[in-house]
């Protein structure tokens, strides 16, 4: 297991039983430059923000420096799902010793509800890590924007639109998703 895996479920009291092969599987989707500041076996419902959807999925959660990523199994197969931290709206938490504690994450199409732990003091650390890492990133990039590389590629916006709408078309976003992330992608012009 990486170092910073173990130190994730070291400060966090995370308890691997019945997980730690999930972690491990899961590690191998990691990149090399992410730094994982959090994880754990958990229960993800994920919602679809526009359509109202919702699934729920038992799987292995990661919140690493750049990302939160979720690789679970549905029907019979492995997948995975992951949000950028600049792209999290919101942070919240909620929950008590008897039913366990949740954090949620709201993104611009996606929210995201899991299970951390059933210890209240130790769901209001993983909810500051949350944020501390999501105000880390935004800094960061931040700091990026206004110091651009004067050979860095700029990303094509329509291009992205380009790829968003052969999603949409192969039924891997629904119109909405694709709306919405065309309009946010418009309103960075």
């Amino acid at each position: 297991m990486r170092d910073d895996v173990e130190q994730a479920i070291k400060k966090f009291e995370i308890k691997t039983f019945g997980n730690r092969k999930n972690i491990e599987f899961a590690e191998g989707m990691l990149n090399d430059d992410e730094t994982v500041l959090f994880v754990s076996g958990t229960n993800l419902t994920i919602s679809y923000n526009a359509s109202g959807g919702a699934g729920f999925f038992p799987g292995v959660l990661f919140l690493t420096d750049k990302r939160v990523f979720f690789n679970y199994r549905a029907l019979g197969n492995f997948s995975s799902d992951s949000i950028s931290l600049d792209e999290i709206r919101s942070v919240n938490y909620y929950g008590n010793g008897l039913a366990g504690s949740h954090i949620q994450l709201h993104g611009l199409i996606k929210s995201y509800d899991f299970l951390v732990t059933y210890k209240r003091n130790i769901t209001q650390l993983i909810a500051q890590e949350f944020e501390t890492a999501i105000d880390n990133y935004r800094s960061q990039q931040a700091a990026l924007n206004s110091n651009p590389q004067p050979n860095a590629p700029q990303p094509d916006i329509a291009d992205q639109i380009e790829k968003l709408a052969q999603l949409r078309d192969k039924g891997i976003i629904t119109e909405e998703e694709f709306q919405a992330k065309k309009t946010d992608l418009l309103s960075r012009m």
